[in-house]
């Protein structure tokens, strides 16, 4: 449509050769009164037509149907519900993951995973000898992040239940209903204690489709861990703890994982993370659409006011110059 604004030029084009051809007619007296005319005469002879081109102008742009679009974006996703099920046991302030202890680099391998998944939703399972929910399935990911970094070892326990642990993030996933539930279960120890052993809980894993991530994090030796002396304050001894690998092999293989990741290092910790990350991918597709909202009736309404100035201008302000 807006290839009908050519029209303009050659209205211009029709109207200058009448004007040409009206002043062949005029008798010498006449054409010399309309060229002494003055600013006003040459002002009303241009009036119409600027009038008319502007009318014709916004009539087309009226027929070319402007509008203003709003996207609105349409996710249809597949998303991957996860829990993270990390061990708050004493062990867990062993510090041969430098800068940081076990729990503070478990921590922050956690919270990268959520902030680089935010199609997906997470939970957050802590334990130590009993097993607490600090965040339910959710897709707030602040909510989630601020309960791992409140994380704390929990120095009063006795013991790691493993199997609770994991029990209490199969719990979680129970009732969901994405195509893919996982659990990554990130422990530094040997289940001791707990109502549920962990083969029990990975059993229950399978049943309900949940595939679970075991990982192991610590030096496989002495490694510094603090203690309170009072006499020197904190000090550092080495310590040996022991780290069930075979177990956590057993939970892999019962749900599907194959075998159970063994971090040793801050380093090791973030590409076992990255490797889940990449074998866990989520699938959307997106789709862009407009609201639109129609504008056309702002030209028609300038070009009607318009139409109405040419009318009343020729009635009260000047007579019908000659065309």
């Amino acid at each position: 449509m807006l290839t009908a604004l050519l029209v303009i030029p050659l209205y211009w084009l029709i109207w200058r050769q009448r004007q040409r051809r009206h002043q062949l007619r005029l008798p010498f007296s006449r054409l010399r009164e309309v060229m002494l005319s003055g600013t006003e005469g040459r002002f009303w002879k241009y009036f119409y037509p600027v009038l008319r081109s502007l009318i014709l102008i916004l009539l087309i742009l009226a027929l070319a149907q402007p509008r203003w679009g709003k996207g609105v974006r349409d996710t249809q996703q597949e998303g991957v519900d996860i829990v993270l099920a990390v061990d708050i046991s004493g062990s867990m302030l062993a510090v041969d993951f430098i800068p940081e202890n076990r729990l503070g680099a478990a921590k922050e391998v956690a919270a990268k995973m959520v902030r680089n998944r935010p199609n997906d939703r997470f939970a957050l399972v802590a334990f130590s000898e009993y097993a607490l929910t600090q965040s339910p399935l959710t897709l707030d990911h602040q909510a989630v992040l601020d309960q791992i970094k409140r994380l704390e070892v929990n120095e009063e326990a006795s013991g790691t239940a493993i199997g609770m642990g994991l029990a209490k993030a199969v719990a979680r996933l129970r009732s969901s209903h994405a195509k893919s539930k996982i659990v990554i279960l990130i422990t530094d120890g040997a289940n001791n204690t707990g109502e549920i052993d962990p083969i029990s809980a990975a059993n229950m894993a399978r049943a309900y489709g949940i595939r679970v991530y075991p990982i192991g994090v610590g030096s496989t030796g002495l490694v510094d861990f603090p203690f309170d002396d009072p006499f020197l304050g904190r000090v550092y001894r080495k310590v040996l703890f022991d780290l069930d690998m075979k177990t956590l092999d057993r939970i892999a293989a019962l749900t599907g994982t194959g075998s159970a990741a063994l971090a040793s290092s801050a380093n090791q910790l973030q590409d076992i993370m990255d490797q889940i990350d990449d074998l866990e991918k989520t699938q959307y597709q997106l789709r862009l659409h407009y609201l639109w909202s129609e504008k056309f009736m702002i030209p028609l309404w300038i070009a009607f006011a318009l139409l109405l100035l040419e009318l009343l201008s020729r009635v009260y302000f000047k007579p019908i110059l000659p065309e």
